[in-house]
């Protein structure tokens, strides 16, 4: 049977991921499994909210589906998140690799020796060229191996006797975009520029370079600079980058063969060598110029840096057209007719879009004496729903429908049906902290490096976020609507709502001269009813007579409440014999209600109506006095006693 490994990792764009990815796929080809990646981008746009919706990706993983699991938990900046996956992984009895950090006793662990790697870098910059202004742009304060190379740094610098400042050190979370913010901050330090700058990885320190030549500052003339993992792009960079060479493809390919070749004696950790090449940026050269291997190294570097900017030229226009495309989608169905077409532009071999089934669901929320709260939505941050559903799936070369399926088995029911190896990278779907879902994309040999796939999947998100806006916006638009034209305690129309529906059905009776009737209503003893038994029994008596009215209307008639106790009925072509029919009716509901109740008081009305044929010169409020009047005439037959039982 074929065995499935999990991958835990945070921002597969970047080199130290890519390759340590690149081993991890390799091995498992060679053991016929299949990995699942949980893929999240966090730590990436300095927005909290946003790095919520990414990390939720992790609370997904089923680990009970897995065979074993690869944690890449160095790439996650939030400490407490990393907490949270060895936390959840300590209920299953599943092997666990965690590469670089060493996590748990329990887990399996391949890394390197962060503390001397980076000491005999410092001493390098210290001993060697002899600086005594050092900057320092370290890791997160929480992560492991950041903790290990900032405890080194300061062991040589208290060696060499320099004073360790907080100043000194600037913390980001290994991102690029840290080394540039890093950068910035030491050229703006009030202690001035330092001599050199030991960065805790090589995409930081690539960072810092750019950012002080975009300043007019030279590497290595004006400052030294350092890196850490001797990634591709720093050692082929001008000037080259002084860097830690560790085996990063090697570290993925035995964490992954220790899940799938585990022999009784393998040891828990593994520490694999490293080696500080000290190059250009720290004006040192190990490299021979001219030698077959710088020649051949140049050549690789021209056409990978072609190919990076020929990709940039074909899909940055790609995906900002998708953005623009799906901006411009009325509704959901729409917005999937368009995703189709850049589904089939990335080249995948199987897409699937799991939706939270719940994700744009909104409710009225009620609350007691009729009084109806606002919409309300549901917010998923922590978590999927029970089932997922999956309205967009791309298998076999086409698309198809399937139905929904258990967030625990995290992919579709027909995905079990698949024999083929394959490598599934699951990615959240999320605006801010709300959870949509996520989406699946599965090949065999997908560009994990694609450093437009953050834009890509954020684009989806974006779109179901307008989408779920909208029609949020169009039911709140419906209920305010509903506020104007209804009545909220007889939940029939209000004046406003009756001078919506009826004006212009009076008017089309005005020009074809056609006979209407107008039917005016006045509830008997509410005055009464509210002294004597509070005005939560008057309210019940409106809500019994509106009832009556509503239930006794069978020929389209318009209803509303005209105001305090009294209530109006119009409707076309109605005649005097249509019009008692319609009081007897009433009369009626209220007979069979006072009978039942078992209330202290009678539900009673005075009813009067006036029918003609109107022209184009009449107008609708000169009927509702004629009606009231002839109403007036029948409340005055009454005795306002009758209606209190003794």
């Amino acid at each position: 049977m074929m065995k499935n490994i999990a991958v835990i990792v945070s921002g597969i764009d970047e080199e130290y991921q890519s390759t340590i990815l690149n081993g991890i796929h390799d091995c498992a080809r060679e053991h016929g499994a299949n990995v699942t990646h949980f893929v999240a981008f966090g730590g990436v746009l300095h927005n909290p909210q946003h790095d919520v919706g990414e990390y939720n990706i992790y609370n997904l993983c089923n680990y009970a589906k897995f065979d074993g699991v690869v944690l890449l938990t160095n790439t996650i900046p939030e400490s407490s998140i990393t907490d949270a996956i060895v936390l959840a992984l300590g209920q299953y009895d599943i092997p666990v690799v965690s590469v670089d950090n060493d996590l748990s006793p329990r887990f399996y662990h391949v890394g390197i020796d962060n503390f001397n790697a980076m000491k005999e870098m410092a001493e390098h910059i210290a001993g060697h060229h002899k600086c005594r202004k050092i900057g320092y742009i370290s890791g997160p304060s929480t992560n492991p191996e950041s903790k290990l190379r900032l405890q080194a740094f300061c062991q040589v610098m208290e060696q060499h006797g320099i004073l360790v400042t907080e100043d000194m050190i600037y913390y980001g979370s290994f991102r690029s975009c840290d080394g540039r913010e890093g950068a910035e901050y030491f050229l703006h330090s009030e202690g001035g520029l330092p001599e050199a700058i030991i960065c805790a990885n090589d995409a930081m320190a690539l960072a810092t370079m750019l950012t002080l030549e975009e300043h007019g500052i030279r590497v290595p003339e004006d400052v030294l600079v350092t890196g850490f993992d001797n990634i591709y792009a720093a050692r082929s960079y001008a000037p080259a980058i002084s860097s830690v060479e560790r085996p990063l493809y090697r570290s993925g390919y035995l964490a992954c063969e220790k899940l799938l070749a585990q022999t009784p004696d393998q040891p828990r950790s593994e520490i694999l060598p490293t080696n500080s090449v000290f190059r250009e940026s720290c004006g040192c050269e190990t490299m021979v110029r001219g030698s077959v291997a710088d020649i051949e190294s140049n050549r690789l570097f021209r056409r990978s840096t072609y190919r990076m900017l020929d990709y940039y030229q074909v899909n940055i226009p790609m995906v900002n057209r998708m953005s623009c495309n799906l901006a411009e989608g009325e509704d959901f169905d729409r917005n999937m007719e368009v995703l189709k077409t850049f589904i089939l532009k990335m080249g995948c071999k199987r897409f699937y879009l799991c939706l939270n089934d719940s994700w744009n669901e909104i409710y009225e929320k009620s609350e007691g004496g009729g009084q109806k709260m606002r919409l309300v939505d549901t917010y998923i941050t922590d978590g999927y729903t029970q089932r997922m559903l999956v309205p967009l799936a791309y298998v076999g070369g086409q698309f198809i429908k399937l139905p929904s399926f258990l967030s625990e088995d995290i992919l579709p029911d027909c995905e079990r049906e698949m024999e083929e190896q394959m490598m599934y990278y699951i990615l959240p779907l999320h605006f801010r902290d709300r959870c949509f879902g996520y989406c699946v994309i599965c090949h065999d040999h997908f560009d994990v490096e694609n450093p437009l796939l953050h834009s890509w999947v954020m684009n989806i998100a974006n779109s179901l976020e307008s989408v779920r806006k909208k029609e949020y916006l169009d039911r709140a638009m419906h209920e305010l609507d509903q506020l104007y034209v209804m009545d909220p305690l007889c939940k029939i129309h209000n004046r406003n709502g009756f001078n919506k529906f009826t004006t212009p059905l009076f008017n089309e009776c005005a020009r074809q001269h056609k006979e209407v009737m107008m039917m005016f209503i006045d509830m008997d003893g509410l005055k009464l009813i509210n002294d004597v038994y509070g005005h939560e029994e008057g309210d019940n008596g409106l809500k019994q007579l509106s009832h009556a009215l509503r239930m006794s209307c069978k020929r389209n008639e318009i209803l509303a409440r005209f105001g305090g106790d009294e209530f109006i009925i119009f409707a076309p072509d109605y005649t005097e014999e249509m019009a008692k029919e319609l009081v007897d009716r009433i009369q009626n509901y209220m007979k069979q209600y006072n009978e039942t109740s078992g209330k202290p008081y009678s539900v009673a009305a005075s009813i009067g109506w006036h029918i003609c044929c109107v022209n184009d010169t009449d107008t609708l409020y000169p009927l509702i006095t004629e009606a009231d009047k002839k109403m007036y005439e029948e409340k005055k037959k009454k005795a306002t006693s009758r209606y209190l039982r003794h």
